[in-house]
């Protein structure tokens, strides 16, 4: 049968098009989610100039070794935690005007330090949460978040700010955040949220784009279609971008099929970001943010530098960014591993904020720590187990610093009523939290402008607390 003209048209079209559905990742910049909502701004309670920051600890961090109780605290500290306990010559000595002495660990100056600058606060004992939650709660298994001590579980629960893994229907609090972000850069053809550590739930929504973009990799041209290729010889150059042009433009104008208009809308993104994004990063790059390359945290955090420093230029008001530091699995070789994971955590958290401050841009820039879950009290011989509650940092200019917020942890290993236990009555070393992820995200979005009706939605279970707001951050 002969094919006729019309068909040929569409079968290379539609070649073109699933072309073009690879191409934004050669170019350094993937395209995650929908495109970003037209709101009227206005509709916001605020929309000053604001970056948001979430570094999160995969594989659960040991907090307990990084922020420690002082006075008579340290003494059952000491003990539960036996031949992984931080000696005292090792610890930094601070204070809480509540809690009196209390202590960091040595490898983590940089986090100290901003706690004595009154620019970081210590979210005490922290975790995924439906409700307030007891010893009794837990052992009669009483509205329990899903999966407890699970990685990938407890990442989503962290992330998404619900009780269970499909409570937010693939939709992370960040991902909301952004939403709002997105309405207040009207003026911007860039999505506000990025990841500087592939795919997230965290940034995932169903109305805003979020970035990927890989640490010391530069953004490349889109090759091709703006007619500037370092590889495609000249005299084929015109004849492809008229061709990509062509295609695209018929997609997105023309095509009875959604997924085609989607497709051709999704590089058209991609390449406007592209373009807008390789010309502000090589107008900003920090370069006084010195650090090793080797330190995969310090090469994510000082891309969001460059993004922040070029917030003007990209004619944003508001960013939300994304970066993770791997390895805080500790459940063996934790004396030997955990000194190198808080080293490179504290050299790339000094430079960054470091960097923020030269830019004098501190009072607009949150950052805040999340992490799969806290580990255990109790020492497994060689390393720790997984745990529920642990600690969690968050600082910059804006931030109520130098405080802990909350309670800390009963940390004996008798009669003790934060502990899990077991159901033959032990002491497991698993602390509950009396703080949950809903509130501690709830706290930063207000900051971040969310009106106070919307909260709500973006944070379900919160009803069940009592306190909504934690008050770490000035507005």
């Amino acid at each position: 049968m002969a094919t006729s003209t019309s068909n040929r048209i569409d079968t290379k079209r539609r070649k073109l098009l699933k072309a073009f559905a690879a191409m934004p990742a050669m170019a350094g910049v993937s395209m995650m989610g929908a495109p970003v909502p037209t709101v009227n701004a206005q509709a916001l309670s605020n929309c000053g100039p604001r970056s948001l920051v979430c570094i999160f600890l995969a594989g659960g961090a040991d907090s307990f070794n990084m922020f420690i109780p002082g006075g008579s605290r340290y003494d059952d500290y000491r003990t539960v935690r036996s031949n992984l306990a931080v000696n005292e010559q090792s610890l930094l000595e601070a204070t809480d005007t509540r809690l009196g002495p209390i202590a960091f660990n040595s490898m983590i100056d940089s986090v100290a330090n901003l706690y004595r600058d009154n620019r970081l606060a210590v979210i005490a004992n922290c975790g995924p949460l439906i409700r307030p939650t007891t010893q009794q709660d837990y052992l009669a298994e009483r509205s329990l978040p899903q999966s407890l001590f699970a990685h990938d579980a407890q990442q989503r629960l962290w992330q998404n700010g619900g009780g269970s893994v499909a409570s937010s229907a693939g939709i992370g609090w960040g991902g909301r955040i952004a939403d709002y972000a997105a309405r207040c850069n009207m003026g911007s053809e860039v999505s506000p949220a990025f990841s500087i550590s592939g795919t997230n739930l965290w940034q995932s929504s169903i109305n805003t784009d979020y970035i990927t973009l890989r640490a010391l990799v530069p953004v490349r041209n889109m090759d091709g279609y703006n007619n500037i290729s370092d590889w495609i010889p000249t005299d084929r150059l015109s004849r492809i971008s008229r061709a990509l042009v062509a295609g695209n433009n018929d997609a997105i104008s023309r095509s009875s099929f959604r997924m085609e208009q989607e497709v051709g809308g999704a590089y058209e993104r991609a390449l406007t970001a592209t373009t807008n994004l390789r010309s502000a990063l090589a107008n900003n790059p920090v370069s006084d943010f010195r650090f090793n390359t080797n330190n995969k945290l310090a090469g994510q955090l000082h891309y969001v530098a460059q993004l922040i420093a070029a917030r003007e230029e990209l004619g944003m008001q508001q960013q939300v960014f994304f970066v993770q530091m791997g390895g805080w699995d500790t459940h063996s070789e934790q004396l030997g591993r955990l000194p190198a994971l808080l080293s490179e955590f504290n050299d790339a958290i000094g430079g960054f904020q470091q960097a923020i401050d030269r830019m004098r841009k501190s009072e607009s820039v949150t950052s805040f720590t999340g992490s799969d879950f806290g580990r255990t009290l109790t020492s497994n011989g060689d390393g720790t187990d997984h745990g529920w509650g642990g600690h969690a940092f968050v600082f910059g200019g804006a931030v109520e610093g130098g405080r802990v917020v909350g309670t800390l942890p009963d940390y004996s290993p008798t009669n003790n009523a934060d502990d899990t236990g077991d159901q033959s009555g032990q002491f497991a070393g698993r602390i509950i939290p009396t703080i949950s992820v809903s509130q501690y995200g709830a706290t930063i979005a207000r900051w971040m402008g969310i009106p106070e009706s919307d909260i709500p939605g973006v944070f379900p279970d919160l009803a069940n607390f009592s306190v909504s707001d934690l008050g770490f951050m000035r507005t």
